[in-house]
């Protein structure tokens, strides 16, 4: 693995949380929504970040964000983040040669709906037995 898979991941899952955890202390609303609000913030910012580092080129050439970091912070709530900044600096919109991120930020809020649906008007999660998962 390589040094950014581990330095970018980190950076945004731990940041992430970070956030999420300092929204909720002064927020008085689900943390299910701070928790999106923060990933989606961070996911902006990664996604601006490699932007900028592909506009310097061969200066900061080794710092890219990985594309399974922005997945990764897609399928964890950022996909707001991810739409918003993909417009915004036309990054990563080539979808011939980033296929993924557009899948994922198309089925990540599919899920995350479903999430808020079972949340808002479902019984409690139950994780096992898996037959329970879609359950309402």
């Amino acid at each position: 693995m390589s040094r950014n898979y581990v330095i970018y991941t980190a950076l945004g899952v731990g940041l992430s949380v970070y956030l999420a955890t300092a929204f909720q202390d002064r927020l008085t609303v689900n943390p299910y929504v701070t928790w999106l609000l923060a990933f989606t913030i961070m996911t902006w910012a990664l996604y601006a970040w490699d932007k900028r580092v592909s506009e310097l080129g061969k200066l900061l050439r080794g710092w890219r964000v990985p594309e399974f970091t922005l997945n990764l912070m897609s399928l964890l709530g950022g996909f707001a983040g991810g739409w918003i900044a993909r417009s915004m600096f036309h990054h990563k919109i080539n979808v011939k040669r980033h296929p993924w991120i557009l899948v994922i930020l198309i089925v990540s809020p599919l899920f995350h709906a479903l999430f808020a649906l079972r949340l808002m008007y479902g019984p409690p999660l139950v994780l096992w037995p898996p037959e329970n998962w879609f359950t309402f």
